[in-house]
């Protein structure tokens, strides 16, 4: 009996652990687009900071309106901020994404955004 109110016990404190963190992890995610959106490259820089995250990391997982953060900035119209992710991920990620296409096909080709990320693939 000793032994099941124990168990009981520690389920319930990792339940209770779980959930807060879950909902801290998702509150920042919102943040992440939203500091995007309004083109704020420095808050979302201490965002990451604050949260130990690296973009590169990150950067599959976290979708804004079901895009990821380089189009939702590019959709948003945030330079600095889609320009930051642009020079924090790989070249062969952004190439695999085929963000030029994508841009294209949505109206999108005379962003900014679009030099920039000619310019790290190297087919600027």
């Amino acid at each position: 009996m000793k032994n099941h109110l124990i168990a009981l016990v520690v389920g319930a404190a990792v339940v209770a652990f779980t959930a807060p963190v879950a909902q801290a992890q998702e509150q920042w995610i919102v943040s992440l687009c939203e500091y995007t959106k309004t083109d704020d490259k420095n808050r979302i820089r201490k965002l990451l900071t604050d949260n130990k995250v690296n973009v590169r990391k990150i950067y599959d997982a976290v979708k804004c309106n079901n895009e990821s953060l380089i189009k939702f900035a590019m959709r948003s119209d945030a330079y600095e901020a889609g320009s930051f992710f642009v020079k924090q991920m790989p070249a062969n990620a952004l190439k695999d994404e085929a963000l030029e296409d994508w841009a294209k096909a949505n109206g999108f080709e005379a962003s900014p955004l679009v030099n920039d990320i000619r310019a790290r693939i190297g087919t600027d």
